[in-house]
C-alpha cells in the first residue's frame, strides 16, 4: 500500500512540474523581457496590456533608409483616421531614434500611437505603442514600454 502511496506521490509531482509554464517573454535583439503581469502575449513580438499595446517589428537596412517607416504611417494613419500627426524625436533602448505620433478616436474614446524607428544593436527596428493618453513624456509610457522606447536618456 505504501508504494503505491508512493508511486501516486511521484506522479503528482512529475504532473505538476510539468503543468508550470515558464512566464511569457517577448524577445527583441536578442533579449528576452518578462511580460508583465495582467498583460498578454499577443505574438512573439506583441504584447498587448489594459493601457498599451506595443509590437516590435525588425525592418531591411534598405527599407529603413528608403522610408518605410514613414509610408507605414501614413497607411496606418489613412486606416484609423489618425488627427495631428506630428514627427519627433525619441530613443530606442537609448539609441536616437524618431517617431510618429498621432491620435485617433475609437470606440473607448481617444487612442494615441507612437511609430517609433531606427537602428538599435546593430538592428533596424520600428515600434508601434498604442497608449490610452497622449505621451508627452516618459511617465506617460508604461514601465514595459519604456524598455523599448523613450523620450529622453
Amino acid at each position: 500500500m505504501k508504494a503505491v502511496y508512493a508511486l501516486l506521490l511521484l506522479v503528482f509531482a512529475a504532473v505538476s512540474s510539468f503543468a508550470q509554464a515558464p512566464p511569457a517573454q517577448v524577445d527583441f535583439c536578442g533579449q528576452q523581457y518578462e511580460v508583465p503581469a495582467g498583460a498578454t502575449l499577443v505574438s512573439p513580438y506583441e504584447v498587448r496590456a489594459e493601457k498599451f499595446d506595443i509590437v516590435l517589428m525588425y525592418l531591411n537596412p534598405a527599407d529603413l533608409r528608403n522610408g518605410a517607416p514613414a509610408d507605414y504611417t501614413k497607411q496606418r494613419v489613412k486606416k484609423v483616421k489618425g488627427k495631428e500627426l506630428q514627427e519627433i524625436s525619441c530613443f530606442i533602448q537609448g539609441a536616437p531614434a524618431k517617431a510618429f505620433k498621432y491620435g485617433y478616436a475609437t470606440e473607448k474614446g481617444m487612442a494615441y500611437e507612437l511609430l517609433a524607428y531606427g537602428v538599435t544593436k546593430g538592428q533596424p527596428v520600428m515600434i508601434q505603442l498604442t497608449l490610452d493618453v497622449d505621451p508627452y513624456n516618459n511617465v506617460e509610457i508604461p514601465e514595459f514600454a519604456r524598455q523599448f522606447v523613450h523620450f529622453d536618456k
